[in-house]
């Protein structure tokens, strides 16, 4: 009996710490778990705040982006009516110029082309010196050169045309021609111009294509 008693208390006390061990297993696994579920909620959260300030820098970042295209746009602009003063002012000086014969002149020719670099539009200012009367008219436009290895000329629009671009001024006028977009080489352009009533007189003015600028 009374190794009996030791025996069960040897039991017990065993069945103890085994109960002992496995609920302190239990306890320290809880606690893991609950230290890894509030770090999971601080990563979650440190990646929330991490996604939010990316957004707002992007933001930002776009902000900036339509400021300096604002600005690029608004320089681009302000070096055009730079260069349209100057030309403006050019042309005053020109026509109001002492050495300047009175009359009504072309003064400048210029083409654009499209996107493939073929021209698309010409562009004639005609001024008139020394004159303070308007003056009013319409030009004709022709184009002389090489097509298909021939020689050719085609107008495109006729002085005495109803279709021929008109022209009111008093000092300068430009006035845009649209051209037909072919594959040919042209080697000058010929303008006739052809004033209202007797103040001027009907003239034509020849430029070398090359010599012309492009707008």
């Amino acid at each position: 009996m009374h190794a009996m008693r030791w025996a069960l208390a040897i039991v017990a006390v065993i069945v103890a710490a085994l109960a002992g061990s496995h609920f302190g297993a239990q306890r320290e696994r809880g606690l893991l778990e609950d230290e890894q579920g509030l770090q999971k909620d601080q990563l979650a959260a440190i990646a929330q705040q991490y996604k939010a300030e990316v957004a707002t820098l992007r933001i930002q970042r776009d902000v900036a982006d339509n400021s300096i295209q604002a600005l690029q746009n608004s320089l681009q602009q302000l070096q055009t009516e730079v260069l349209e003063q100057k030309s403006a002012q050019r042309l005053y000086e020109k026509i109001e110029g002492i050495d300047t014969s009175s009359g009504l002149a072309v003064d400048t020719i210029t083409r654009v082309n499209n996107a493939d670099g073929k021209p698309i539009e010409l562009h004639v200012t005609l001024v008139q010196a020394r004159g303070r009367n308007r003056v009013k008219g319409q030009i004709g436009v022709a184009l002389v050169g090489e097509k298909n290895a021939s020689n050719w000329r085609e107008v495109i629009v006729a002085v005495d045309d109803k279709s021929a671009p008109r022209f009111d001024m008093r000092f300068f006028q430009t006035i845009v021609v649209p051209i037909p977009v072919e594959d040919i080489l042209i080697d000058f352009v010929e303008i006739d111009v052809k004033p209202s009533g007797k103040r001027h007189k009907a003239f034509s003015y020849e430029a070398d294509w090359s010599s012309i600028s492009e707008n």
